[in-house]
């Protein structure tokens, strides 16, 4: 735990958290009264931002708010989410993933290293996942061909599976957008971002966006500045029956072309509650539904 020289706050790191900020004075005071509860959804959410390469920002006004979708979460999701969570770590069929359970319990939403081994005894139990190795702080797992039938599911019609892309308005102004919302939402839900401006090509944009649109499983749409390129790059995909996530800012809400004004939008105000909001979406629409 150190000052961060940065903010007048603490910047700190820890195996069960990762890397999270208290971001004031006023936030270092106020987290020596927050419930337990709280504390672990909040550890919860830090170690799985800070998983996804974000650090959280904790303040005494948004502790709560960032808490909140980790205290309720469904088994079935963090079932799916551990089972995500060893795939990535293992790589490759037959190798193995090694977990700590007494830190690694917040990277599903967990309050103790019990409930975290309950979660593998019923993957086991399941026969998704085998133990290939114990020692005294680690255990190693290993996908069963049902686990990873689980993980990557057979292909869709159209598309390569986990491949999702990102239409928005690049600028500075959505830059925080994209980097504390949409990018860890989609992540977290085990897809890759694909974002035209950060991938490498040679060919003219258009024909890269259009091989990418067909490319990927399904599209998020930010409208936040009311791109021309934005409407179109959703159109063309709702043409090939690829499904669209809607998102805009709310200060431009009004601001929606009437042939789209009506579609279920995710409206935010911060990349926080994106993140939440879109990862929520995601979860009911894409992963729940494929």
């Amino acid at each position: 735990m150190r000052n961060s020289g940065a903010f007048d706050g603490l910047l700190i790191e820890c195996p069960q958290c990762g890397k999270y900020e208290l971001a004031n004075r006023e936030a270092i005071a106020q987290s020596f009264r927050w419930t337990p509860e709280i504390k672990k959804a909040l550890s919860c959410a830090a170690r799985q931002a800070s998983e996804s390469g974000q650090t959280l920002g904790i303040t005494s006004a948004n502790a709560t708010d960032l808490a909140r979708p980790h205290m309720n979460t469904r088994v079935s999701d963090n079932q799916e989410r551990l089972l995500r969570e060893i795939a990535r770590r293992a790589g490759r069929p037959e190798s193995s993933a090694r977990l700590a359970p007494a830190t690694d319990f917040t990277l599903i939403d967990c309050f103790s290293k019990e409930e975290f081994l309950w979660y593998i005894e019923w993957l086991s139990i399941q026969k998704l996942v085998f133990q290939t190795g114990a020692g005294p702080t680690l255990i190693e797992l290993t996908l069963s061909m049902e686990g990873w039938t689980k993980v990557q599911p057979l292909p869709r019609p159209g598309g390569f599976p986990g491949r999702c892309f990102v239409a928005m308005w690049f600028s500075d102004e959505t830059r925080a957008a994209y980097e504390g919302g949409i990018e860890p939402a989609v992540s977290l839900a085990g897809f890759k971002p694909i974002r035209i401006d950060l991938k490498e090509h040679n060919n003219e944009i258009p024909d890269e966006i259009i091989a990418e649109i067909r490319n990927s499983e399904f599209m998020v749409a930010d409208f936040t500045g009311q791109r021309a390129g934005v409407y179109y790059e959703a159109g063309f995909a709702m043409g090939l029956g690829r499904k669209v996530i809607w998102c805009c800012r709310k200060d431009e809400i009004s601001k929606l072309h009437f042939d789209t004004n009506h579609k279920n939008h995710i409206v935010w105000q911060t990349p926080e509650e994106l993140r939440e909001r879109l990862y929520a979406r995601i979860r009911a629409t894409i992963l729940e539904q494929g």
